[in-house]
């Protein structure tokens, strides 16, 4: 998930974002804006989304984390009709609790918020096993396409707080499993891991070269 379009290609990878609405598809590696937030719902902002040409757009990153969109269900109704009129096809936002079994996404989409797929994070460890019963439950709850937009074992802070917590056979074997579920699965239409910047979960080192999971991540079919 995120980086520039170099990265992204050098990852292996057929699409990226980062967090915002601007970027520009390079390399056969198509850029997808998002509108994170709040501050960037404006008709300025989202009319250049749509003279840009993106085909999808990525709903507000995790309305319910006090450090992230902020959004309550009602703000966030109120701004997603223009949001979803400069989009042809639009991930619902990207909850940091459980989509299931929460009430963010339940009211939201309740409420009669038009979208697309169902955007996810997701980092409960290094066990494929559930991250395949989290996206199986997820896919039936909601019968809409999944966009896995950030996972990994752990989260960034995660990673700094406890950076070998998963051994690097754990990662590799974790990467594999996920990935291959998610391309046999035609409900899951992309994903993108997160990179925690440090540990195991990370994909690139200091000097920007390929970690172990880097190199794993990135002979994964994609």
């Amino acid at each position: 998930a995120g980086g520039h379009p170099d990265t992204a290609k050098e990852m292996n990878c057929g699409w990226f974002y980062n967090w915002g609405p601007h970027g520009d598809s390079q390399g056969g590696v198509e850029f997808v804006p998002m509108i994170k937030g709040k501050k960037g719902a404006t008709e300025k902002v989202l009319t250049q989304v749509k003279k840009s040409g993106a085909k999808v757009l990525l709903g507000f990153n995790e309305p319910d984390h006090p450090k992230q969109a902020n959004l309550s269900v009602e703000d966030a109704l109120a701004r997603w009709p223009a949001l979803s009129a400069k989009a042809g096809f639009i991930v619902s936002p990207a909850l940091a609790g459980n989509p299931v079994t929460k009430d963010w996404l339940n009211g939201f989409l309740k409420a009669g918020a038009k979208v697309d797929a169902i955007a996810v994070h997701w980092y409960k460890g290094a066990d494929a096993a559930r991250f395949i019963k989290d996206l199986e439950q997820i896919h039936a709850h909601f019968g809409k396409p999944i966009w896995v937009t950030e996972f990994a074992p752990q989260t960034a802070a995660d990673s700094a707080a406890a950076p070998g917590k998963f051994s690097q056979a754990q990662v590799d074997a974790f990467i594999v499993a996920s990935t291959r579920f998610m391309e046999k699965t035609c409900w899951v239409q992309r994903y993108a891991w997160h990179d925690s910047g440090v540990g195991t979960s990370a994909l690139f080192t200091e000097q920007g070269e390929l970690t172990p999971t880097g190199k794993a991540y990135a002979a994964a079919k994609k």
